[in-house]
Protein backbone atom coordinates (compact mmCIF):
# COMPACT_ATOMS: atom_id res chain seq x y z
CA UNK A 1 0.00 0.00 0.00
CA UNK A 2 1.48 3.65 -1.08
CA UNK A 3 0.48 7.05 0.84
CA UNK A 4 0.89 9.38 2.53
CA UNK A 5 3.97 10.68 0.77
CA UNK A 6 5.63 10.59 -2.69
CA UNK A 7 7.65 7.51 -3.40
CA UNK A 8 7.18 5.87 -0.37
CA UNK A 9 6.06 2.49 -0.05
CA UNK A 10 4.15 1.43 3.59
CA UNK A 11 4.82 -1.60 4.26
CA UNK A 12 7.04 -3.94 6.29
CA UNK A 13 8.98 -5.11 3.34
CA UNK A 14 9.77 -1.71 3.26
CA UNK A 15 10.45 -0.62 6.80
CA UNK A 16 14.42 -1.28 6.58
CA UNK A 17 14.36 1.06 3.79
CA UNK A 18 12.33 3.45 6.40
CA UNK A 19 14.02 3.25 9.45
CA UNK A 20 16.89 5.55 9.06
CA UNK A 21 14.64 9.06 8.01
CA UNK A 22 12.66 7.87 10.77
CA UNK A 23 15.05 7.23 13.49
CA UNK A 24 16.33 10.89 12.04
CA UNK A 25 13.10 12.73 12.62
CA UNK A 26 12.33 10.51 15.81
CA UNK A 27 16.37 12.34 17.50
CA UNK A 28 15.80 15.62 15.26
CA UNK A 29 12.34 16.06 16.80
CA UNK A 30 12.97 14.83 20.75
CA UNK A 31 16.38 17.65 20.44
CA UNK A 32 13.68 20.26 19.59
CA UNK A 33 11.18 19.49 21.81
CA UNK A 34 13.75 19.58 24.47
CA UNK A 35 14.78 22.77 23.39
CA UNK A 36 10.68 24.20 23.05
CA UNK A 37 10.88 22.58 26.99
CA UNK A 38 14.19 24.46 28.13
CA UNK A 39 12.78 28.32 26.49
CA UNK A 40 9.36 28.13 28.02
CA UNK A 41 10.41 27.26 31.32
CA UNK A 42 13.46 30.31 30.91
CA UNK A 43 10.44 32.36 30.25
CA UNK A 44 8.43 31.25 33.13
CA UNK A 45 11.44 32.12 35.05
CA UNK A 46 11.90 35.76 33.23
CA UNK A 47 7.90 36.70 33.97
CA UNK A 48 8.63 35.94 37.59
CA UNK A 49 11.66 37.66 38.04
CA UNK A 50 10.02 40.47 36.41
CA UNK A 51 7.71 40.51 39.42
CA UNK A 52 10.80 40.03 42.25
CA UNK A 53 12.69 42.62 40.38
CA UNK A 54 9.72 45.18 40.80
CA UNK A 55 9.74 44.38 44.58
CA UNK A 56 13.47 44.60 44.71
CA UNK A 57 12.90 48.45 42.95
CA UNK A 58 10.13 48.90 45.38
CA UNK A 59 11.85 47.64 48.33
CA UNK A 60 9.42 45.52 49.36
CA UNK A 61 10.80 42.04 48.24
CA UNK A 62 12.47 39.84 51.22
CA UNK A 63 15.99 38.31 50.87
CA UNK A 64 15.00 35.75 52.58
CA UNK A 65 14.12 32.99 49.61
CA UNK A 66 11.97 30.94 52.38
CA UNK A 67 9.92 34.27 52.90
CA UNK A 68 9.46 34.43 49.61
CA UNK A 69 8.59 31.48 48.89
CA UNK A 70 6.14 31.69 51.82
CA UNK A 71 4.25 34.36 50.71
CA UNK A 72 3.31 32.42 47.09
CA UNK A 73 2.33 29.30 49.36
CA UNK A 74 -0.01 31.92 51.53
CA UNK A 75 -1.52 33.55 48.45
CA UNK A 76 -2.07 30.49 46.51
CA UNK A 77 -3.49 28.82 50.05
CA UNK A 78 -6.26 31.96 50.67
CA UNK A 79 -7.27 31.63 46.41
CA UNK A 80 -8.07 27.94 47.20
CA UNK A 81 -9.85 28.57 49.99
CA UNK A 82 -11.83 31.30 48.00
CA UNK A 83 -12.90 28.88 45.13
CA UNK A 84 -13.97 26.11 47.89
CA UNK A 85 -16.54 28.43 49.32
CA UNK A 86 -17.59 29.06 45.88
CA UNK A 87 -16.80 32.27 45.74
CA UNK A 88 -14.73 31.90 42.99
CA UNK A 89 -15.74 30.41 39.75
CA UNK A 90 -12.06 28.95 38.98
CA UNK A 91 -9.67 26.80 40.65
CA UNK A 92 -6.34 28.60 41.37
CA UNK A 93 -3.46 27.29 39.37
CA UNK A 94 -0.49 26.51 41.86
CA UNK A 95 2.22 29.25 41.68
CA UNK A 96 5.26 29.48 39.86
CA UNK A 97 7.90 29.90 42.28
CA UNK A 98 12.00 31.03 41.62
CA UNK A 99 14.83 28.46 42.30
CA UNK A 100 16.47 29.43 45.42
CA UNK A 101 19.53 30.17 43.16
CA UNK A 102 17.48 32.49 40.45
CA UNK A 103 16.07 34.66 43.12
CA UNK A 104 19.08 35.11 45.48
CA UNK A 105 20.51 36.13 42.15
CA UNK A 106 18.27 38.75 41.05
CA UNK A 107 17.54 40.31 44.35
CA UNK A 108 21.56 40.77 45.13
CA UNK A 109 22.20 41.79 41.31
CA UNK A 110 19.10 43.55 40.79
CA UNK A 111 19.32 42.46 36.82
CA UNK A 112 17.54 39.77 34.51
CA UNK A 113 19.68 36.70 34.49
CA UNK A 114 20.76 36.96 30.63
CA UNK A 115 19.23 32.99 30.18
CA UNK A 116 15.74 34.18 31.17
CA UNK A 117 15.87 36.78 28.65
CA UNK A 118 17.44 34.81 25.80
CA UNK A 119 14.50 32.32 26.68
CA UNK A 120 11.63 35.23 27.29
CA UNK A 121 13.06 36.56 23.39
CA UNK A 122 13.05 33.50 21.62
CA UNK A 123 9.22 33.04 22.77
CA UNK A 124 8.05 36.46 21.61
CA UNK A 125 10.07 35.97 18.12
CA UNK A 126 7.74 32.17 18.10
CA UNK A 127 11.32 30.47 17.70
CA UNK A 128 9.55 27.42 19.54
CA UNK A 129 10.54 23.67 18.44
CA UNK A 130 8.00 24.02 15.34
CA UNK A 131 10.40 26.70 13.97
CA UNK A 132 13.62 24.77 14.78
CA UNK A 133 12.13 21.83 13.18
CA UNK A 134 11.26 23.32 9.67
CA UNK A 135 14.39 26.24 9.98
CA UNK A 136 16.90 23.15 11.07
CA UNK A 137 15.54 20.87 8.35
CA UNK A 138 15.32 23.22 5.68
CA UNK A 139 19.19 24.63 6.11
CA UNK A 140 20.28 21.02 6.72
CA UNK A 141 18.44 20.07 3.23
CA UNK A 142 19.96 22.54 1.64
CA UNK A 143 23.37 23.29 2.86
CA UNK A 144 24.94 19.95 3.17
CA UNK A 145 22.07 17.78 2.02
CA UNK A 146 20.12 14.74 3.34
CA UNK A 147 22.15 11.34 2.20
CA UNK A 148 19.87 8.77 0.40
CA UNK A 149 19.58 6.75 3.20
CA UNK A 150 17.04 8.91 5.04
CA UNK A 151 15.06 9.97 2.13
CA UNK A 152 12.37 7.58 2.67
CA UNK A 153 12.13 7.72 5.62
CA UNK A 154 11.76 11.68 6.46
CA UNK A 155 9.14 11.92 4.13
CA UNK A 156 7.73 8.26 5.83
CA UNK A 157 7.57 10.80 8.80
CA UNK A 158 5.60 13.67 7.26
CA UNK A 159 2.17 12.07 7.30
CA UNK A 160 2.96 11.46 11.19
CA UNK A 161 1.27 14.52 12.10
CA UNK A 162 -2.16 12.65 11.01
CA UNK A 163 -2.24 10.72 14.21
CA UNK A 164 -1.77 13.88 16.18
CA UNK A 165 -5.16 15.94 14.38
CA UNK A 166 -6.73 12.58 15.82
CA UNK A 167 -5.92 12.77 19.44
CA UNK A 168 -6.30 16.72 19.03
CA UNK A 169 -10.08 15.41 19.11
CA UNK A 170 -10.06 14.70 23.18
CA UNK A 171 -9.62 18.43 23.36
CA UNK A 172 -13.36 19.03 21.32
CA UNK A 173 -16.95 18.92 22.12
CA UNK A 174 -19.62 18.35 19.48
CA UNK A 175 -20.61 21.83 20.29
CA UNK A 176 -17.61 23.67 18.90
CA UNK A 177 -17.20 21.62 16.03
CA UNK A 178 -20.57 22.01 14.79
CA UNK A 179 -20.66 25.83 15.74
CA UNK A 180 -16.79 26.48 14.10
CA UNK A 181 -17.87 23.59 11.42
CA UNK A 182 -20.96 25.26 10.14
CA UNK A 183 -18.74 28.71 9.67
CA UNK A 184 -15.90 26.71 8.41
CA UNK A 185 -17.92 25.35 6.06
CA UNK A 186 -18.87 28.58 4.88
CA UNK A 187 -15.87 29.69 4.23
CA UNK A 188 -14.30 26.63 2.77
CA UNK A 189 -17.49 26.76 0.36
CA UNK A 190 -16.88 30.35 -0.44
CA UNK A 191 -12.86 30.23 -0.59
CA UNK A 192 -11.63 27.02 -1.17
CA UNK A 193 -13.71 25.59 -3.49
CA UNK A 194 -14.19 29.15 -5.24
CA UNK A 195 -10.83 28.80 -5.95
CA UNK A 196 -10.48 25.00 -7.23
CA UNK A 197 -13.74 26.41 -9.73
CA UNK A 198 -11.42 29.63 -10.37
CA UNK A 199 -8.09 28.05 -11.33
CA UNK A 200 -10.14 25.36 -13.55
CA UNK A 201 -11.89 27.71 -15.88
CA UNK A 202 -9.09 29.84 -15.43
CA UNK A 203 -6.56 27.11 -16.93
CA UNK A 204 -8.78 26.40 -19.71
CA UNK A 205 -8.87 30.02 -20.51
CA UNK A 206 -5.33 29.95 -20.75
CA UNK A 207 -4.81 26.61 -22.81
CA UNK A 208 -2.94 24.88 -19.53
CA UNK A 209 -3.25 21.32 -20.07
CA UNK A 210 -6.10 19.40 -18.58
CA UNK A 211 -3.42 17.31 -16.02
CA UNK A 212 -1.58 19.91 -14.73
CA UNK A 213 -4.74 22.66 -14.15
CA UNK A 214 -6.77 19.66 -13.18
CA UNK A 215 -4.08 19.24 -10.05
CA UNK A 216 -3.31 22.64 -9.41
CA UNK A 217 -7.10 23.56 -8.74
CA UNK A 218 -7.21 20.81 -6.11
CA UNK A 219 -3.95 21.65 -4.61
CA UNK A 220 -3.88 25.40 -4.28
CA UNK A 221 -7.87 25.54 -3.81
CA UNK A 222 -8.13 22.32 -1.26
CA UNK A 223 -5.93 20.44 0.32
CA UNK A 224 -2.33 20.72 -0.70
CA UNK A 225 -0.54 17.67 -1.60
CA UNK A 226 -3.14 15.16 -0.88
CA UNK A 227 -6.27 16.81 -3.04
CA UNK A 228 -3.47 17.21 -5.69
CA UNK A 229 -3.00 12.87 -5.15
CA UNK A 230 -6.82 12.73 -5.14
CA UNK A 231 -7.36 14.41 -8.49
CA UNK A 232 -4.09 13.25 -10.85
CA UNK A 233 -5.90 10.14 -11.97
CA UNK A 234 -8.84 11.36 -12.71
CA UNK A 235 -7.13 14.06 -14.93
CA UNK A 236 -4.49 11.67 -16.03
CA UNK A 237 -1.89 14.17 -14.74
CA UNK A 238 1.66 13.35 -16.30
CA UNK A 239 4.31 13.03 -13.51
CA UNK A 240 5.60 16.21 -14.71
CA UNK A 241 2.42 17.86 -13.69
CA UNK A 242 1.95 16.53 -10.62
CA UNK A 243 5.25 17.50 -9.43
CA UNK A 244 5.07 20.86 -11.32
CA UNK A 245 1.55 21.43 -8.98
CA UNK A 246 3.54 20.00 -6.29
CA UNK A 247 6.04 22.56 -6.55
CA UNK A 248 3.82 25.69 -6.97
CA UNK A 249 2.05 24.47 -3.50
CA UNK A 250 4.53 23.95 -1.59
CA UNK A 251 6.51 27.28 -2.55
CA UNK A 252 3.23 29.08 -1.83
CA UNK A 253 2.91 27.01 1.34
CA UNK A 254 6.77 27.61 2.33
CA UNK A 255 6.02 31.43 2.31
CA UNK A 256 2.81 31.24 4.14
CA UNK A 257 4.18 29.12 6.72
CA UNK A 258 7.09 31.32 7.37
CA UNK A 259 5.04 34.61 7.03
CA UNK A 260 1.34 34.04 8.08
CA UNK A 261 2.24 34.23 12.17
CA UNK A 262 3.96 37.42 11.90
CA UNK A 263 1.35 39.09 9.50
CA UNK A 264 -1.24 37.51 11.83
CA UNK A 265 0.51 39.35 14.92
CA UNK A 266 1.00 42.51 12.93
CA UNK A 267 -2.74 42.89 11.72
CA UNK A 268 -3.66 41.48 15.59
CA UNK A 269 -5.25 38.63 15.28
CA UNK A 270 -6.28 36.73 18.28
CA UNK A 271 -5.10 32.55 18.05
CA UNK A 272 -8.73 31.49 17.44
CA UNK A 273 -8.94 34.29 13.94
CA UNK A 274 -5.45 33.38 13.15
CA UNK A 275 -6.34 29.72 13.20
CA UNK A 276 -9.29 30.28 11.18
CA UNK A 277 -7.19 32.45 8.31
CA UNK A 278 -4.86 29.26 8.35
CA UNK A 279 -7.18 26.80 8.50
CA UNK A 280 -8.68 28.60 5.01
CA UNK A 281 -5.82 30.02 3.40
CA UNK A 282 -2.56 27.94 3.45
CA UNK A 283 -2.62 24.76 1.38
CA UNK A 284 -0.70 21.75 2.78
CA UNK A 285 -1.87 20.35 5.94
CA UNK A 286 1.02 19.91 7.57
CA UNK A 287 2.44 23.28 6.89
CA UNK A 288 -1.25 24.91 8.22
CA UNK A 289 -0.81 22.48 10.80
CA UNK A 290 2.61 23.92 11.73
CA UNK A 291 2.13 27.81 10.99
CA UNK A 292 -1.06 27.20 13.78
CA UNK A 293 0.96 25.76 16.23
CA UNK A 294 3.62 28.35 15.81
CA UNK A 295 1.21 30.78 16.76
CA UNK A 296 -0.13 29.45 19.77
CA UNK A 297 -2.57 26.60 21.25
CA UNK A 298 -6.05 28.32 20.76
CA UNK A 299 -4.99 29.00 17.45
CA UNK A 300 -4.75 25.20 16.19
CA UNK A 301 -7.67 23.98 18.10
CA UNK A 302 -9.65 26.37 15.41
CA UNK A 303 -7.26 25.61 12.36
CA UNK A 304 -7.83 22.02 13.32
CA UNK A 305 -11.64 22.33 12.87
CA UNK A 306 -11.39 24.09 9.94
CA UNK A 307 -9.09 21.63 8.12
CA UNK A 308 -11.19 18.90 9.18
CA UNK A 309 -13.63 20.64 6.60
CA UNK A 310 -11.74 21.71 3.91
CA UNK A 311 -10.28 18.05 3.94
CA UNK A 312 -13.48 16.56 3.96
CA UNK A 313 -13.94 18.81 0.32
CA UNK A 314 -11.65 16.06 -1.65
CA UNK A 315 -14.01 13.73 -2.10
CA UNK A 316 -15.94 16.96 -3.82
CA UNK A 317 -13.14 18.50 -5.56
CA UNK A 318 -12.67 14.83 -6.92
CA UNK A 319 -16.21 14.73 -8.39
CA UNK A 320 -15.82 18.56 -9.79
CA UNK A 321 -12.76 17.20 -11.43
CA UNK A 322 -14.89 14.25 -13.20
CA UNK A 323 -17.49 16.73 -14.28
CA UNK A 324 -15.13 19.06 -15.37
CA UNK A 325 -12.62 17.22 -16.92
CA UNK A 326 -14.26 13.94 -18.01
CA UNK A 327 -18.48 14.26 -18.11
CA UNK A 328 -18.47 17.84 -19.52
CA UNK A 329 -15.51 17.30 -22.67
CA UNK A 330 -17.60 13.83 -23.37
CA UNK A 331 -21.11 15.12 -23.27
CA UNK A 332 -20.12 18.23 -25.95
CA UNK A 333 -18.42 15.55 -28.12
CA UNK A 334 -21.23 12.80 -27.54
CA UNK A 335 -18.30 10.64 -26.26
CA UNK A 336 -19.62 7.55 -24.10
CA UNK A 337 -16.33 5.57 -23.84
CA UNK A 338 -14.55 7.98 -20.64
CA UNK A 339 -16.30 6.40 -17.70
CA UNK A 340 -15.07 6.47 -14.16
CA UNK A 341 -16.62 4.46 -10.59
CA UNK A 342 -17.18 7.62 -8.89
CA UNK A 343 -18.03 5.40 -5.80
CA UNK A 344 -14.79 3.73 -5.76
CA UNK A 345 -12.66 6.86 -6.83
CA UNK A 346 -14.21 8.64 -3.37
CA UNK A 347 -13.77 5.56 -1.15
CA UNK A 348 -9.90 5.38 -2.19
CA UNK A 349 -9.20 9.31 -2.07
CA UNK A 350 -11.44 9.87 1.31
CA UNK A 351 -9.02 10.91 4.31
CA UNK A 352 -9.57 7.90 7.37
CA UNK A 353 -7.92 10.23 9.71
CA UNK A 354 -10.82 12.27 9.91
CA UNK A 355 -12.95 9.55 11.12
CA UNK A 356 -10.41 8.82 13.92
CA UNK A 357 -11.02 12.17 14.39
CA UNK A 358 -14.68 12.42 14.97
CA UNK A 359 -14.62 8.82 17.19
CA UNK A 360 -11.93 11.29 19.85
CA UNK A 361 -14.75 13.90 19.93
CA UNK A 362 -17.40 11.46 20.61
CA UNK A 363 -15.87 9.97 23.26
CA UNK A 364 -14.63 13.48 24.88
CA UNK A 365 -18.22 14.28 24.61
CA UNK A 366 -19.32 11.18 26.61
CA UNK A 367 -16.66 12.41 29.39
CA UNK A 368 -14.50 9.81 28.62
CA UNK A 369 -11.38 11.33 29.13
CA UNK A 370 -10.08 13.50 32.28
CA UNK A 371 -8.59 16.67 32.35
CA UNK A 372 -5.27 15.23 32.79
CA UNK A 373 -6.23 12.63 29.76
CA UNK A 374 -6.35 15.60 27.75
CA UNK A 375 -3.42 17.54 28.64
CA UNK A 376 -1.30 14.09 27.80
CA UNK A 377 -3.34 13.54 24.84
CA UNK A 378 -3.73 17.08 23.36
CA UNK A 379 -0.53 18.47 24.57
CA UNK A 380 2.32 16.17 25.07
CA UNK A 381 1.54 13.31 22.79
CA UNK A 382 0.44 15.59 20.29
CA UNK A 383 3.47 17.37 20.61
CA UNK A 384 5.45 13.89 19.79
CA UNK A 385 3.68 12.68 16.81
CA UNK A 386 4.02 16.39 15.25
CA UNK A 387 7.67 16.56 16.02
CA UNK A 388 8.26 13.66 14.33
CA UNK A 389 6.26 15.07 11.02
CA UNK A 390 7.92 18.55 11.33
CA UNK A 391 11.08 16.85 11.06
CA UNK A 392 10.13 15.40 7.94
CA UNK A 393 8.62 18.47 6.68
CA UNK A 394 11.25 20.55 6.99
CA UNK A 395 14.05 17.92 5.84
CA UNK A 396 12.26 17.83 2.66
CA UNK A 397 12.11 21.50 1.78
CA UNK A 398 14.31 21.75 -0.97
CA UNK A 399 15.00 24.30 -2.68
CA UNK A 400 15.44 22.66 -6.43
CA UNK A 401 11.77 21.37 -5.66
CA UNK A 402 10.54 24.43 -5.20
CA UNK A 403 12.01 26.14 -8.59
CA UNK A 404 9.96 23.51 -10.49
CA UNK A 405 7.01 25.79 -9.96
CA UNK A 406 7.12 28.25 -12.39
CA UNK A 407 5.75 29.81 -15.92
CA UNK A 408 1.66 30.30 -16.58
CA UNK A 409 0.29 27.43 -14.11
CA UNK A 410 2.67 28.78 -11.25
CA UNK A 411 0.88 32.27 -11.78
CA UNK A 412 -2.48 31.17 -12.26
CA UNK A 413 -2.37 28.94 -9.12
CA UNK A 414 -0.18 31.69 -7.12
CA UNK A 415 -2.19 34.63 -7.98
CA UNK A 416 -5.47 32.05 -7.07
CA UNK A 417 -4.15 31.51 -3.79
CA UNK A 418 -2.83 34.64 -2.90
CA UNK A 419 -5.76 36.16 -3.58
CA UNK A 420 -7.90 33.57 -1.46
CA UNK A 421 -5.28 34.05 1.34
CA UNK A 422 -6.41 38.00 1.58
CA UNK A 423 -9.46 37.95 1.38
CA UNK A 424 -9.91 35.14 4.22
CA UNK A 425 -7.73 37.58 6.18
CA UNK A 426 -10.61 40.08 5.67
CA UNK A 427 -13.43 37.81 6.28
CA UNK A 428 -12.09 35.81 9.42
CA UNK A 429 -11.42 39.25 11.18
CA UNK A 430 -14.89 40.79 9.96
CA UNK A 431 -16.02 37.58 11.97
CA UNK A 432 -14.13 37.91 14.84
CA UNK A 433 -13.16 35.81 17.58
CA UNK A 434 -16.38 34.77 19.22
CA UNK A 435 -17.32 32.47 16.26
CA UNK A 436 -14.25 30.45 16.21
CA UNK A 437 -13.10 30.27 20.13
CA UNK A 438 -12.83 26.33 20.89
CA UNK A 439 -13.92 26.29 24.36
Amino acid sequence: MAGGGIGVDYTLRNLPRMLPGLLLCLVFGWLALQWDATIHNWQREYKEAAVVLSSVKEGKASADYNAYKQAKDDKYMAALGQFEKGLESKKPSKPFVLKKDTYESVYTSGTMPTKLEFGNLMIQIQMTYVAVLLLLGMLIRNTIGLPAIFQAGTIAARPIIKPGIVILGAYYLWSDVLRVGVIGLLLVVAFVMGTAVLICFWGRKGKVDDGLAGVMAAGAGVCGVSAAVAVAPVVNAKPRDFFYAIGTILLFGTLCLFTFPYIGQLLGMSQPVFGAWVGTAILNTAQLVAAATWYGHQSLLTANIINIVRVGFIPLIVLWAIYFYVIKPAAACADTTKKLNVLQVIREKFPIFILGFFVMVTLNELGFFTQTQRDVLGKDLLKIFFAIGFAGVGLNIAFGDLRKAGGKAFAIGFIAATLKAILAAAAVMLIGAEAFTVK
